[in-house]
């Protein structure tokens, strides 16, 4: 199976969904999933000051970046050095002890997660979107559920993650933990650092922060594709 790496906007929002939307930016944020059960264990310090920022940007320099969201133009406050991430080709064997992921999962009839897609993240996004979220829903209660957080490899069910009979990883995250079938050939994707710059044009998940005054700044953002 060859991964699809142009993520619908509505995937990679629920990847690196922000514990709480920022006043004055949300509508432009990533959407709050149906499943909320982790929002509480979230640290208190970032509910009113951490958003994502969704949408095209229209123009960027070194200070400042202006994005085109799908209601309004937000303008962030560029703090260096920035960085832009972007996802490229993994492998399972990339999944190392306490990697911190995003796996896409679909219930199984005997109500086992089963993973379709991994996400590695770099290092510095450890933490983004933490937790276990719904991203669809169908009538028998099924659909597919978004878990980011820490894998433990000491409580896989087979310590070799390439192994080609596939293994069972424990995705970790504050307040819980989802157990996940991973099959040999799931697409693993790796969100890593990269050299590209922003350009106008670019579709980008920026991850802000509100100041006291209201202004808005990052230092880092994602690109979405096109």
């Amino acid at each position: 199976m060859v991964p699809n790496f142009h993520h619908t906007p509505r995937q990679l929002a629920v990847l690196i969904l922000a514990t709480a939307a920022t006043a004055g930016c949300s509508r432009g944020s990533a959407p709050v999933p149906s499943d909320t059960t982790s929002a509480q264990a979230a640290p208190a310090a970032a509910a009113d000051t951490s958003a994502i920022v969704r949408g095209a940007v229209t123009s960027v320099s070194a200070t400042v970046l202006v994005i085109k969201t799908d209601t309004s133009t937000v303008t962030v406050n560029v703090v260096q050095p920035f960085q832009v991430y972007a996802s490229e080709p993994g492998r399972l064997a990339d999944v190392k002890d306490n990697s911190f992921i995003g796996v896409t999962t679909v219930k199984q009839p005997d109500g086992a997660e089963k993973a379709t897609e991994i996400h590695i993240f770099a290092e510095a996004l450890r933490g983004l979107g933490e937790g276990s979220h719904m991203m669809t829903e169908d009538t028998s209660g099924g659909g597919h559920r978004m878990t980011n957080g820490a894998v433990s490899t000491s409580r896989m069910s087979n310590g070799n993650v390439a192994s080609t009979n596939g293994s069972t990883y424990v995705v970790q995250y504050p307040g819980g933990s989802q157990q996940v079938t991973v099959p040999a050939n799931t697409p693993v994707t790796e969100i890593k650092a990269t050299t590209k710059t922003l350009a106008a044009g670019d579709q980008v998940f920026v991850m802000v922060k509100k100041g006291a005054d209201g202004s808005l700044s990052a230092s880092k953002a994602l690109l979405a594709g096109k």
